[in-house]
């Protein structure tokens, strides 16, 4: 591994909420670390594995509601699990559920996740992340066939199979994030993921009962299509990774596919939502 990263320091206006969409969005590059600033965000990557046009190619640097600038520079390797750690707390997403990291003490809740904090989007710290999960722990998903796209680090899928799911298809476009899904299922001893270093169209010619996908509204749009030639009738879909006011947008293009807004829950001004899929609509 390369001994030299470089540092990118972003200053992000509006501080909230363009940090998290461009955490969301950097998630998916090759970045091993983020750090959170009073005026934006610090990413860290490798020097060789550093591109410069796929920042400039990333969704929010075209979008008018934000404006953004950076700096880098090149910094020698560090310890990056002992800053993982001092930047990491445990999560609780409500009474039967906890996610923390393998340096924390086990919890004594039914639902107690191991995440290692590798900067792959989903620590369980994200409100989107903490909605998709709400919805998983209120569903009965016992034998399910499901597919999570854009896993991340795998968190929701873990929960699906710990809740009964039957198999899980996990697919993230980034390596970084496969890796850190293949990590994390060890370390919660799941058998029934599946991890695809790809995206969603590997999956054609399968059927879900349940597909998961928190991701930025730009990509989800764009696997709407997909997502209605993989999912079972009468099966069902729950996204995230957009806000309130791109709900009625959403649900107009997923109309268009035989999806059937259910309902929505929403923190901080982000949105998880369920639709189910019938074609007799």
């Amino acid at each position: 591994m390369s001994s030299i990263y470089i540092s990118i320091n972003f200053i992000v206006k509006p501080v909230y909420p363009g940090v998290e969409i461009l955490l969301a969005e950097l998630s998916q590059l090759e970045f091993e670390m983020f750090e959170e600033t009073d005026l934006g965000l610090v990413a860290y990557i490798e020097e060789h594995l550093f591109l410069e046009k796929k920042i400039f190619d990333l969704s929010i640097f075209n979008s008018k509601e934000f404006k953004i600038s950076f700096t880098k520079k090149k910094i020698k390797n560090q310890n990056w699990n002992k800053r993982w750690e001092s930047n990491f707390d445990a999560v609780e997403i409500n009474s039967s559920c906890t996610v923390r990291a393998p340096f924390h003490e086990k919890s004594n809740k039914q639902f107690d996740i191991i995440i290692m904090p590798e900067m792959s989007f989903g620590t369980g710290h994200h409100e989107t992340t903490q909605l998709m999960m709400k919805y998983i722990l209120e569903l009965n998903i016992s034998e399910f066939m499901l597919c999570d796209i854009g896993c991340g680090t795998g968190i929701l899928s873990i929960l699906a199979e710990i809740k009964g799911a039957k198999k899980i298809d996990a697919v993230d476009i980034s390596k970084n994030c496969c890796n850190n899904t293949l990590s994390n299922i060890k370390l919660n001893n799941c058998d029934k993921i599946f991890v695809h270093n790809s995206n969603s169209k590997i999956l054609q010619g399968k059927l879900y009962d349940l597909i998961l996908s928190n991701m930025t509204y730009d990509k989800l749009s764009k696997n709407f299509k997909n997502f209605s030639t993989l999912i079972n009738e009468g099966g069902e879909l729950i996204i995230s990774g957009f806000f309130e006011n791109d709900l009625g947008l959403i649900n107009d293009e997923l109309i268009r596919y035989n999806f059937t807004f259910i309902n929505s829950i929403n923190k901080n001004k982000w949105v998880a939502a369920r639709f189910a899929y019938n074609t007799s609509c």
